[in-house]
């Protein structure tokens, strides 16, 4: 497993921004040639630390968390966002409306032993507060963008409160958040402003699932304008 160094909370606010982040060609050094999941992971990787809007495809995307995994998206020719208006027009959050993206034009997956791949989606329940009741009922309210897995370890980015940022995973053990050699198991990432009732606060504890869109599904009049 990869050693990672102790992450601040992630809060999902949205940070003040100078200009738009854009979203470049993968690095041909740390394998972005490969397939497109990987592809996916390298452009999310190279985002790491970014704190304003991004940009992809001469579209600018929010800086927030499904801000960030439409513009890695984008950047290889998946209009994500567009799929998230036709799967779910009404809905507000972003990450809910990721999620029902991927069910109409994927699979949702998660448990049962099924690890998710380099460029999948992940998402999360109650990471803040959203319909602020003070309680834990708010479905999918994050979504990050996997980078790999190891030993039972999910490794992944996400735009947190402040930046672009790498986090921790490990659904077997959702309770810790160190391994015995300091290794980190599961990141914080609920934002506790304002607090709620449960306590959860680590990837873990509110871990939802994954997704992962496939391409052969997209509209083809929507993956011509993304430039595919």
């Amino acid at each position: 497993m990869s050693r990672l160094a102790p992450l601040a909370l992630a809060a999902l606010a949205l940070a003040a921004c100078a200009g738009p982040a854009r979203v470049g060609r993968p690095d041909p050094a740390r394998g972005g040639d490969g397939d497109l999941g990987e592809r996916l992971a390298e452009r999310a990787a190279a985002l790491v630390g970014e704190r304003g809007a991004f940009r992809a495809g001469g579209e600018r995307f929010n800086p927030d968390c499904s801000g960030f995994v439409q513009a890695v998206y984008q950047a290889e020719g998946i209009p994500l966002r567009r799929l998230m208006a036709l799967a779910s027009p009404r809905e507000t959050s972003g990450a809910a409306a990721a999620y029902q993206a991927v069910r109409a034009y994927g699979v949702a997956f998660g448990g049962g032993g099924q690890w998710p791949a380099p460029g999948d989606l992940v998402f999360f329940h109650d990471t803040y507060d959203r319909d602020r009741d003070g309680r834990a009922d708010d479905p999918f309210t994050h979504v990050g963008v996997v980078e790999r897995v190891r030993g039972g370890t999910v490794v992944f980015l996400h735009r947190g409160g402040r930046a672009v940022v790498r986090a921790a995973l490990t659904p077997g053990r959702p309770d810790a958040t160190l391994a015995p050699d300091g290794t980190r198991l599961n990141s914080p990432i609920r934002d506790r402003r304002p607090p709620l009732r449960d306590g959860a606060t680590l990837t873990g504890q509110l871990f939802a699932g994954y997704g992962r869109i496939d391409p052969a599904r997209v509209p083809r009049d929507l993956a011509r304008a993304a430039g595919r």
